[in-house]
């Protein structure tokens, strides 16, 4: 039974609180007193896996195409450290649905990103092979208990 979180200090306070409410409820204590080498949760400092949340498609693709560089550092460290990075973006979709995905615009319709929705699952699939990461999504109110999940496994 884990009875303990450890949340990476980075990580943005009052961003998180439906994930820190179920842990609260369940009695796990989140520990924010360390900078995680990578991800956002682990169960432990040095675990073997760690959980990298993204609010949604649209921050995932802004890290892989706008941060590409601090994106692919952080699961090469992961890589070299024998660390299992899961990326768990906070909005459920299938595969069809990121294929026909399109980036937010702005007020006058000019897309944020230009990038489609096939280019996003041609880099996920790149960084699996590449890095041995994995791409995980799930309803934002769940995601408390889907890291938990996403932590357990050996």
């Amino acid at each position: 039974m884990i009875n303990k979180i450890y949340e990476d200090s980075n990580n943005k306070v009052g961003k998180h609180i439906a994930k820190n409410n179920y842990w609260k409820s369940k009695g796990i204590e989140v520990d924010r007193s360390h900078r995680l080498i990578v991800g956002d949760y682990m169960l432990s400092i040095d675990g073997n896996i760690s959980v990298d949340t993204k609010q949604n498609i649209q921050e995932l693709a802004t890290n892989m195409f706008c941060d590409r560089i601090r994106f692919q550092k952080e699961c090469i460290r992961a890589k070299n450290n024998n660390i299992l990075l899961i990326f768990l973006i906070e909005e459920p979709f299938t595969k069809d649905q990121l294929l026909s995905w399109k980036s937010k615009s702005d007020s006058n319709g000019k897309r944020y990103l230009n990038v489609s929705g096939k280019q996003i699952l041609d880099e996920m699939r790149k960084y699996i092979r590449l890095f041995g990461v994995k791409f995980r999504c799930c309803h934002k109110l769940s995601s408390g208990k889907t890291i938990l999940n996403l932590l357990e496994k050996k």
